[in-house]
């Protein structure tokens, strides 16, 4: 049940991104070859927590393309890695990225409250960037109501510095935070 969970949370995470994506530049357009961003990842549900840590490396680029590997672990436990083709000539969209939302995932996104704060995460403080999302979902058989916070930075490789979200996954509070723990370029 718990990996059941932690994926519909990943699902609800990456929905809003794709909302503020289509209003901005493509945040891979810029990457280099070797550009990478990791994140730690600190999940709770009732009284089970998860902690795991996510990164994403640049492969290959050209004008038109992106490759972006995914690494993730969970628990000590490392996920298969997943690799994803990023279209550098239409509107980004997160929901692609690590092979995607699951089949039959409905989601709908409602922009709420954005502004600009400063944020410290891997040693430094970023002027970043805030938006709110309200998102309703339907994933893996669960029902998904999410209060979801994205801090995002144009001096950070794939963008986002940190996102906080507040849900209920059938029926079982969740909260989940991400926060940029190392960035920069391993070529």
């Amino acid at each position: 049940m718990t990996v059941r969970l932690l994926a519909a949370a990943l699902v609800v995470a990456v929905a809003p991104l794709s909302v503020r994506a289509a209003d901005e530049e493509n945040p891979y357009k810029n990457v280099k070859v070797g550009d990478f961003a990791t994140y730690k990842m600190k999940v709770n549900v009732g009284p089970i927590a998860i902690d795991g840590t996510t990164t994403q490396s640049v492969t290959a680029k050209t004008d038109k393309e992106a490759k972006v590997k995914v690494t993730a672990s969970v628990n000590g436990m490392e996920a298969p890695a997943q690799e994803q083709t990023i279209d550098l000539t239409k509107p980004y969209d997160p929901t692609k990225v690590g092979g995607g939302l699951p089949g039959g995932t409905d989601a709908t996104v409602e922009k709420g409250k954005d502004g600009t704060e400063k944020v410290k995460a891997a040693g430094k403080e970023y002027e970043t960037t805030w938006t709110t999302y309200k998102v309703k979902a339907k994933a893996n058989g669960m029902d998904i109501d999410a209060d979801i916070k994205v801090w995002t930075s144009k001096e950070v490789p794939m963008g986002m510095v940190k996102m906080t979200m507040k849900a209920t996954v059938a029926k079982m509070d969740m909260e989940m935070t991400m926060e940029l723990t190392e960035f920069g370029n391993k070529k």
